[in-house]
This record gives C-alpha cells, sequence and structure tokens, in this order.
C-alpha cells in the first residue's frame, strides 16, 4: 500500500516534492523519508541498467559518459553512490573463466583499463577516489578470485590515472575499512614504499630550486 500512496493524490500534486510536502506537514518524516529512499533506489537502479546496457553493447565511452551525467542531472544522485554504481558495473562487465585465476585476473584487468575513462570522469576529488579505493577493497575482499588482484588493480587506476598517488598513500596509512586490511597492505607494500620513496626524491629535487631562490632573492 505505501508503494502507492501517490495514487491517492490529486493529479496536480501527484509527485514527489508534494508527497514530502503533505506529509511532512502531519509529522510522518519517516514515511517522507521511507519514500525518498525507495526513489533514490529506484532511479539508481535505473541509471545502472542503462549503463550496463550501453557498456555490454560496446557503446562509446563518451556515450557513456553522457548517459551517466544525464541520469544525475536528472536524479541528482550522490556522486559517491555514483562511483560505487560504476564500479559494480564494470565488473559484472568481466568475462570470467570458472577457475582460471590468470585469465581471470587479465579479464578483469582489462576491463578496468578499458572503462579507466569513465571512472576518472566521475572521480573527480581525493574523497571520491579514496571511495573507489574502498569500493575495490570490499570486492576483492568478498570475492575469492579478486582476492590477490587488489594491488594490480590499485597499480592499474594509478596507471590511467584515475587514482592519485596522494590518495593511495592515505589508504596505505590510514585507510579506515578494516576488512582485509592487513593482507592487501602487505600485497600493495611494495607500490607503497616506491610511492613513498618517489615523494621523499621529488621533494630532495626541490632543495636546490629554494637554495637558488633564495641565492637569487
Amino acid at each position: 500500500m505505501e508503494d502507492n500512496l501517490l495514487d491517492f493524490f490529486p493529479s496536480a500534486k501527484r509527485s514527489a516534492e508534494g508527497f514530502s510536502e503533505h506529509f511532512t506537514k502531519e509529522g510522518l518524516t519517516l514515511l517522507v523519508e521511507y519514500n525518498e529512499k525507495k526513489i533514490f533506489e529506484v532511479k539508481l537502479k535505473e541509471m545502472k541498467s542503462a549503463v550496463t546496457t550501453q557498456i555490454s553493447e560496446g557503446t562509446d565511452i563518451s556515450e557513456v559518459i553522457e548517459t551517466v551525467k544525464q541520469h544525475v542531472k536528472d536524479a541528482k544522485l550522490p556522486d559517491i553512490e555514483v562511483v560505487r554504481m560504476l564500479w559494480d558495473v564494470i565488473m559484472d562487465a568481466v568475462q570470467w573463466s570458472g577457475k582460471n585465476q590468470q585469465q581471470n585476473a587479465n579479464a578483469a584487468l582489462r576491463q578496468v583499463k578499458s572503462q579507466a575513462k569513465l571512472l576518472n570522469t566521475f572521480c573527480t576529488s581525493g574523497k571520491l577516489e579514496l571511495e573507489l579505493i574502498y569500493k575495490v577493497q570490499m570486492q576483492c575482499y568478498e570475492d575469492a578470485k579478486l582476492m590477490k588482484l587488489f594491488p594490480e588493480i590499485i597499480r592499474s587506476l594509478y596507471d590511467q590515472d584515475v587514482l592519485a598517488e596522494d590518495t593511495i598513500l592515505h589508504w596505505f596509512r590510514k585507510g579506515t575499512n578494516p576488512k582485509g586490511r592487513q593482507t592487501f597492505v602487505k600485497a600493495l607494500d611494495p607500490f607503497g614504499n616506491c610511492w613513498k620513496m618517489q615523494k621523499w626524491r621529488n621533494k630532495l629535487d626541490l632543495v636546490p630550486l629554494v637554495l637558488f631562490a633564495c641565492v637569487n632573492f
């Protein structure tokens, strides 16, 4: 019954806004929140379905990006939910090969590389990049065939400019999601140490420039 309450509204007020306004005035805020949650889930599902279809049909990535942008604009979907959804769609499109770990690894990394531009378009801040790492972490933790792929996926996302070095180092040092973290940190350790060393070298490279500037001040 609660899913069809709009049917009892006058046609002029039969909208999500009208629903919220009416029941908020009546003090039924829990019902309003429930309805907003249902609407959000439906719109997110619609976007996921549309993007899944386009990716499975090999639609040009620029068209997929425009589809996502349009859904985000129309439904006002939170950026974090969009990033999470995109990762799910990308991984769902991987052609898995039974128990052959190497083929599965190759297929997953090919998919990440081919859809990097899509992720890059919507991972527009360090916060969203970190959320993507957490999403990858959770999937690798929950899916046995991806467990050993975590460092390679992160490195691939870095190579494709989806993840920034600073974001990865932040996760490496201060990541808050505990699921599989110890295992993944250890697996990513060679990359983490390499990035930290590179940052240290970059700072050293700046020293002569700073000294030169001071001398010539």
